[in-house]
């Protein structure tokens, strides 16, 4: 229908009615109540309405479009940043967001960011969404813990063998590194396995022995990527993990302490020194006032991060309300043809920007139920043991993850200390899983956003949607408004080891994916050697603007693919490669594969 007719409007009856035709909404009601009724008005709804008539389209794509599409019920914006002016064009919040896509850049109008959220969230909510993808390689040594900066564009990292690595998210290449210990007496040089924690260019790694050095990049005469050491935060007690947000530093030791930093201070200044239960296992986070330790069995201790003052447990075991993960196929032998090609598909991208190959199949979609696992095993979850827990940035969830594979899910953890187990009853859920338990050896890893967790069991990370109250619901995926999913954090079953970082973004999932990488020799293509190692693995969610997406065949998961002929995969030099690490000795392995579970690493998030 063209908008230059003169269309039959949908408040006009055409028949006779008891109490003649309904008024058209926008002739009788001031503009203000219209704006308030459109408050409340589904996007989708909104888009109808412009097609009603030549007014209605007037009204709300011309005269009001700006009113009715900066309110916060149509755009999602940054709770960091208050609400511009309704009327300004001023998306400089959209800088907060974690978008590797570079998804909300050039931005024309609030209809056109509302769009794009739209959007997003509509594959988000996928039961099998269309994704995109990047791997990145650092360098020729396994990465073990990384951080995104989408303001500079920069993966920071450190790796397995040692020595920190700055690399531009858009090419690539290396900007900036320090040595490893293993190759230099540099006081600069960085130990195997160190653990990182990055806020807006502050850096922050352990080093030998109790202490954890501070380094900040954009100092003056730096280059981009390069950062310079500000601060070395020694401890007289064995401590065991650090956390930075919010611009403070918490950090904990077995011996019963708990520091705080404030990181704005130059050099950081010691605010909080606790007191509290001694044996930590190292996992820890804050949010703006409290900082909650994991205790193993104990459960999670929270604290006011200013006072020190035991603000009390949040005890799992309390929970009475229980949901489970429809267990999976365990998977396939590395013969199968979906082996094959998740092998082939799951090399280093060159560039990684943007992320490519379109696919439907990344993603295997996950079925959630109501009640236990109904096959235990044996589990006695009353004792169970808890590792890495998470508070979210937007709300007061709390997220936490257990030796047997629970997932505890707090959706407000604020009102749960109240009044005990009573209430820590009533606000929080548990989500059982199929495990072994061999996930959880450094304490297992977490990542919380947009109403949605991440975790790994069982060489597969899980992506599993809550509703709009942070709570897990059978009825909002029965009713297509939510899905969870998993993917394998490794290209084949023989590559598999524990995922070391994992971060829900804006648009998008990053994890540690091992995989094979490559090593060049020399500059021919004859002179590439591959190796097993562990890369920075990012699945766009981010739809094409442009059009629709043309997704690609293939297979991400082996369990969903038949088996190749064995006379013909023999003559694959990457599947002998891998049948050969199949039947290796451990002895023959990556030596990082006989070291991913230290007992001296950092376990904290």
């Amino acid at each position: 229908m063209s908008m230059n007719q003169d269309p039959i409007s949908v408040f006009t009856s055409r028949e006779p009615a008891l109490n003649g035709p309904v008024a058209d909404p926008l002739t009788v009601l001031p503009p203000e109540i219209v704006l308030r009724i459109l408050d409340f008005t589904p996007v989708s709804a909104l888009a109808s309405l412009t097609v009603v008539s030549r007014a209605w389209h007037h009204f709300i794509d011309e005269t009001h479009q700006e009113a009715i599409y900066s309110s916060p019920t149509k755009t999602s914006q940054s709770h960091t940043t208050s609400q511009p002016p309704r009327t300004a064009r001023d998306f400089s919040f959209v800088e907060d967001y974690t978008s590797f896509s570079k998804f909300f850049e050039n931005l024309t109008s609030w209809k056109d960011l509302c769009k794009r959220q739209t959007l997003l969230a509509r594959n988000w909510a996928s039961s099998q969404p269309v994704t995109q993808e990047s791997i990145l390689q650092v360098t020729n040594n396994a990465v073990w813990r990384f951080k995104a900066d989408f303001k500079r564009r920069l993966f920071i990292s450190t790796s397995h063998a040692g020595g920190l690595n700055v690399t531009d998210m858009d090419t690539g290449d290396i900007l900036w590194q320090l040595p490893s210990i293993l190759d230099s007496n540099s006081e600069d040089a960085v130990r195997p396995y160190a653990h990182l924690e990055y806020q807006d260019g502050m850096a922050v790694f352990d080093r030998e022995g109790d202490a954890v050095e501070v380094w900040q990049t954009d100092q003056e005469g730096a280059a981009r990527g390069e950062f310079r050491r500000i601060a070395v935060l020694d401890h007289d007690c064995q401590t065991r993990g650090f956390q930075l947000s919010y611009w403070t530093l918490v950090v904990v030791s077995v011996e019963g302490q708990g520091f705080v930093y404030d990181m704005k201070q130059s050099p950081p200044r010691l605010t909080t020194h606790l007191k509290i239960e001694e044996d930590a296992v190292g996992h820890l986070d804050q949010n703006e006032d409290v900082v909650v330790y994991s205790m193993g069995a104990r459960g999670y201790h929270v604290y006011d991060k200013k006072t020190g003052e035991a603000l009390g447990t949040l005890q799992p075991s309390q929970c009475t309300e229980t949901y489970h993960v429809e267990p999976l196929p365990p998977l396939d032998r590395p013969g199968s043809n979906g082996a094959l090609a998740a092998l082939s598909t799951g090399r280093p991208s060159r560039p990684i920007f943007p992320a490519s190959n379109p696919r439907k199949t990344r993603l295997k979609p996950v079925q959630l139920n109501k009640g236990p696992l109904p096959i235990q095993n044996g589990r006695d979850t009353s004792e169970d043991e808890w590792g890495a827990g998470m508070l979210d940035r937007d709300s007061n969830l709390f997220v936490g993850f257990s030796r047997l594979g629970c997932i505890f899910v707090c959706s407000d953890f604020r009102k749960a200390l109240e009044d005990g187990a009573k209430n820590l009853a009533r606000y929080s859920q548990i989500l059982q899983c199929d495990s072994d338990g061999s996930s959880f050896d450094l304490g297992g890893w977490l990542s919380v956003r947009n109403h949605r967790i991440m975790f790994e069991i069982m060489n597969r990370a899980y992506v599993v949607a809550l509703d709009s109250r942070n709570r897990i619901s059978v009825e909002e995926q029965a009713a297509g408004r939510a899905s969870s999913y998993c993917y394998l954090n490794s290209s084949a079953p023989q590559l598999a080891c524990p995922i070391s970082f994992m971060a829900l973004c804006d648009d998008c999932i990053m994890s540690t994916y091992a995989t094979l990488g490559e090593r060049r020799d020399g500059t021919t293509a004859r002179n590439i050697r591959l190796f097993p190692t562990k890369t920075i693995r990012i699945i766009s969610l981010a739809p094409n603007l442009e059009g629709e997406d043309r997704v690609m065949g293939g297979v991400e998961d082996p369990t969903s693919a038949g088996r190749v002929d064995p006379t013909d995969s023999s003559q694959d030099p990457m599947l002998r490669l891998i049948s050969m690490i199949q039947t290796a000795d451990e002895e023959e392995l990556p030596g990082w594969y006989n070291d991913v579970y230290d007992d001296d690493e950092w376990v904290d998030e």
